[in-house]
């Protein structure tokens, strides 16, 4: 992989869950994520969950090709965000890892400032009564004037790139996502934040996509290279789940 360039891997999950998928993919888990796995009441969250982190071992050893998939181990930082432990390549990867209904999403990246959000869109949410609890002013009023249709478009483009800032920050939810507020305009996506925040808006590129109809994706990139780092995309390489 190339340092100047982010990996995303983009999976349906109706494009894969085969006979066996599952079960391919659970094999590719530590003891802690499996155990984890089984906690999940409702099975299609407890499949999602292992289809999602498969797809982030087979992404990374996509990219550290002498590494096998089920030779990564884990750990989290300060606000949990999670980082490869082990084993040492021989350059940083680093990751950020995503699923909604019916989708899952990864991005690897050399640059540690990477973050990706995938949501399902649904055309039941009420975007304005929730963009009032958890929006910017101006994100608010933006909506205010867009009819329903592009209102709840908005909405998720909205909440899809600032998921994305705070996984690449590594913040979490430690950052409330009035803070700062997303500007939208044709292709051109900005970041504004408020006084206090310590961050350079001029540093940071986003991209927004849509992997199916029913679904919104955002990538963050805070690695300050001129332009934004190129994004090369990938399908969910299942076939090596099942080797």
């Amino acid at each position: 992989m190339a340092d100047d360039r982010i990996e995303l891997f983009v999976g349906l999950i109706e494009t894969f869950d085969a006979p066996g998928a599952v079960e391919a993919c659970r094999r590719l888990l530590s003891v802690d994520e499996r155990a984890r796995a089984d906690r999940f009441m409702f099975e299609r969250h407890r499949r999602q969950y292992i289809f999602a982190h498969a797809m982030l071992r087979l992404a990374l050893s996509q990219v550290a090709r002498n590494v096998a998939p089920s030779d990564w181990s884990f750990a989290a930082g300060r606000y949990g965000r999670p980082f490869v432990a082990a084993p040492v390549t021989s350059a940083a990867l680093h990751f950020s890892l995503s699923h909604a209904d019916g989708c899952v999403a990864c991005v690897v990246s050399r640059h540690e400032a990477v973050g990706v959000d995938v949501e399902a869109v649904s055309r039941r949410v009420a975007p304005l009564s929730t963009a009032l609890r958890f929006f910017a002013p101006e994100e608010v009023e933006t909506l205010r004037g867009l009819p329903e249709p592009a209102a709840i478009e908005r909405f998720f483009d909205y909440w899809t790139l600032k998921e994305a800032y705070l996984k690449a920050r590594g913040f979490g939810l430690n950052l409330p996502l009035d803070a700062f507020a997303m500007q939208v305009s044709g292709g051109a996506i900005e970041i504004r934040f408020k006084p206090d925040i310590v961050d350079d808006p001029d540093g940071w590129r986003f991209s927004l996509c849509s992997p199916s109809p029913s679904h919104r994706l955002a990538i963050a990139d805070g690695s300050r290279a001129a332009g934004g780092l190129p994004i090369s995309r990938h399908a969910w390489p299942l076939q090596q789940a099942a080797e």
